[in-house]
């Protein structure tokens, strides 16, 4: 009987663990979008205009409405309980988060394309493309009816899309450090 009980308890606590990790995570990932908006998005509400914007402003324009719509809107759509217990408010949220995703990836496409960065030009430019096909391919799929391969496209599309803010936060968490020892260990032979 302990034996069964165990088993049982175990995988409460594994249920519990999974449970705390998943809201962690969560947690985190919106966490550095709020941060990616406030330091990345906002600004431009107060007046900031970049280089970009002046040089672009529609673009650039449309890069932040639609961005700021897949990132908003993203994470409601893996919510478990929303999938099951409002699944209409699921679906609108959905359609909000494509639409958004299809004009970040369309403005990101023809930004690459003149970034001042030119070394960035290639990585946004295959970014773009990646965006807009995994996002084309879970809209694709659930209009075939197909939830699981929908799941398995959002799921990419979001990663893409979080990407973006991902590039945009390296000087919260500079990963100097690690190029200093390996330039070191490269060098010196140790």
């Amino acid at each position: 009987m302990s034996s069964g009980g165990t088993t049982q308890t175990t995988k409460i606590d594994m249920n519990r663990i999974e449970r705390l990790f998943t809201i962690a995570w969560w947690a985190v990932i919106i966490g550095l979008s709020i941060y990616f908006f406030l330091e990345n998005v906002a600004v431009y509400l107060t007046g900031f205009k970049s280089t970009s914007f002046i040089n672009n402003p529609f673009w650039v324009g449309l890069h932040l409405i639609g961005g700021t719509l897949a990132l908003l809107f993203g994470p409601i759509q893996f919510s478990k309980w929303v999938r099951t217990k409002h699944l209409p408010f699921h679906r609108l949220t959905g359609k909000i988060y494509i639409i958004g995703a299809f004009i970040a990836g369309l403005s990101a496409l023809r930004l690459s394309l003149i970034s001042s960065c030119e070394p960035c030009r290639v990585s946004l430019f295959i970014l773009a493309v990646l965006v807009i096909g995994t996002t084309f391919s879970a809209w694709w799929s659930v209009k075939k009816k197909n939830v699981t391969v929908h799941r398995q496209f959002m799921i990419r599309s979001y990663i893409c899309v979080f990407s973006f803010v991902a590039v945009r936060i390296g000087g919260l968490f500079p990963l100097d450090f690690l190029l200093d020892k390996l330039t070191t260990r490269h060098l010196t032979g140790l």
